[in-house]
C-alpha cells in the first residue's frame, strides 16, 4: 500500500531534519499561499524573496514550488526574517514578517547545553512557531 507523505513529511524529507527554522518556513508558506489565494493564470509563478538565508527556505521550494534553479526563489541576505511573495503578472505581493517574539526562541542554544537540553529547546521552539496564535506569530501586509 502507498500512503502519501503530508506536506509537513515532504518538508522535512528535502530538509533532512527537523528544526525551528524549518518550522518558521512551513508556517510562512502556508499563510502565503492562503493569503495569496489561488493562482492567478496557468502560466503564472510564485516568486519568492527571502531577507534572510535559513532553512527557511527550504519549505518554500516544497510548498511553494518556488527555487533558485527556476529563479522562482531569491535571497536578498539582510539577516531579517522577511519575506515577500508574488505571483508573475500581478502587481499585488504580500509582505509577511516574523515577530520579534517569536525569533527569540531561534535563539539561545548553546554549547554548554548537552543534546538533551537542545533538543528539548528545539521542540519547545517548533511548538511556539506551529502553535501560537497567527497574530503573535507575524505581520501579514499586502503591499
Amino acid at each position: 500500500m502507498c500512503v502519501e507523505k503530508t506536506p509537513w513529511e515532504q518538508v522535512i524529507d528535502f530538509h533532512g531534519h527537523t528544526c525551528p527554522e524549518i518550522a518558521l518556513g512551513f508556517r510562512v508558506a502556508q499563510i502565503a499561499m492562503r493569503e495569496l489565494g489561488i493562482r492567478p493564470a496557468p502560466t503564472s509563478q510564485l516568486l519568492v524573496t527571502a531577507y534572510t538565508h535559513s532553512c527557511a527556505i527550504d519549505a518554500f521550494q516544497i510548498l511553494n514550488r518556488a527555487t533558485y534553479g527556476r529563479g522562482t526563489l531569491t535571497v536578498n541576505e539582510k539577516k531579517q526574517h522577511d519575506y515577500h511573495f508574488q505571483y508573475t503578472g500581478t502587481s499585488e505581493g504580500l509582505q509577511i514578517s516574523i515577530r520579534s517574539e517569536i525569533l527569540d526562541h531561534l535563539v539561545g542554544i548553546h554549547e554548554h547545553m548537552n543534546t538533551r537540553e537542545k533538543q528539548n529547546k528545539y521542540l519547545e521552539a517548533i511548538q511556539l512557531i506551529l502553535g501560537s496564535e497567527e497574530t503573535l506569530f507575524c505581520t501579514i501586509q499586502k503591499v
